[in-house]
């Protein structure tokens, strides 16, 4: 049964309270280092991120710069910047098909690159839905989702689904969505793609072998979803919502369960699959939250700074990294756990 109001509230507060009484909270995140990374160009914030961990290096996405910043994980030093995509916001690598994503949200487009070593050469450049932000990638097929956030203003611009053949560059799908859209990813186990939605607050899969409908929607209890991660070992997707609460959702029998109480509304969330450790980022006051996802117990709270809302897993090193907008860093944390 959801809990409602300032029941909820005082609910998940004693929640957190027990889970911290209930364990010794010992710091793990230490700092490693700061590096450097370009200035904005106009504002400015940085985005998604991801590792690729064969050619040892880390994009992040700089939406001011219109920009995909390239990070020397080995050597913890900036690179070069991957310019030309306006309002750049997501970034996915496929290791295993070489190939690196981004969806650039203030061209409505996303492109397809070929990896090589360290370059990084633009294959296709697609039309997708209005405001592309995450993605999701399905390695078998080799098609590629777009999320598109859509545009509430305009009466032609939904929130959507794009669907893209990357062998092709030929978009092979389209599927419109009732709210706007946030994180997503593909599942192999379930041969499926999950997107949260916004409002209604929700999370709908849609079949990979079916890029024509919504398969399920999974009403989630809580305002907002946003961040989304899966745990394939247990087989539960970890959702961070805008009310500031953490759902677990667990893809056998589509329940939901409350795991915990976060800072603040979050972004990013990230697990470490070595250590059964999720970072969740929280940009407003500043700090990650981190959970133990053996006994869905809060660990620990790490101040990072103003804005920083987005963070990625270099799971080879077990290090975090956090993009910090005001000066423009890339904050290393190491997990000592």
């Amino acid at each position: 049964m959801e809990i409602r109001g300032r029941r909820k509230t005082r609910a998940l507060r004693q929640l957190s309270l027990r889970n911290l009484k209930e364990q010794d909270v010992v710091m793990a995140l230490k700092e490693v280092k700061r590096v450097p990374l370009p200035h904005h160009l106009d504002g400015g914030e940085f985005d998604h991120a991801a590792v690729d961990e064969v050619s040892d290096l880390l994009y992040v996405a700089h939406p001011s710069n219109d920009a995909v910043d390239v990070i020397d994980l080995s050597a913890e030093k900036f690179l070069y910047s991957l310019t030309g995509h306006k309002g750049v916001a997501g970034v996915w690598v496929s290791a295993k098909r070489r190939l690196l994503f981004t969806s650039n949200r203030g061209e409505d487009t996303a492109s397809v690159f070929l990896l090589d070593g360290k370059k990084a050469t633009e294959k296709f450049r697609v039309p997708t839905g209005v405001r592309p932000n995450g993605m999701a990638f399905d390695e078998g097929r080799n098609i590629l989702m777009v999320a598109g956030v859509g545009n509430a203003e305009k009466s032609n611009a939904p929130p959507s689904l794009t669907f893209i053949d990357t062998s092709s560059g030929k978009v092979i799908g389209k599927i419109e969505l009732p709210g706007r859209t946030r994180w997503a990813l593909y599942n192999a186990d379930t041969d499926s793609f999950f997107v949260n939605v916004a409002d209604p607050p929700s999370i709908v899969s849609v079949r990979a072998d079916d890029l024509s409908k919504v398969s399920r929607t999974f009403n989630i209890p809580a305002r907002g979803p946003h961040g989304l991660e899966l745990n394939k070992k247990s087989g539960t997707l970890y959702c961070a919502c805008d009310e500031g609460i953490l759902i677990g959702l667990n893809l056998g029998t589509g329940a939901t369960e409350v795991l915990g109480l976060l800072t603040g509304p979050p972004d990013v969330i990230w697990l470490n699959r070595n250590l059964d450790r999720l970072y969740v980022a929280v940009g407003d006051p500043g700090v990650i939250d981190v959970f133990d996802t053996n006994t869905l117990h809060f660990v620990e709270k790490i101040q990072t700074g103003p804005d920083a809302h987005t963070l990625t897993v270099d799971h080879r090193r077990g290090n975090v990294h956090v993009f910090l907008p005001d000066v423009c860093l890339d904050l290393i944390l190491a997990d000592r756990t």
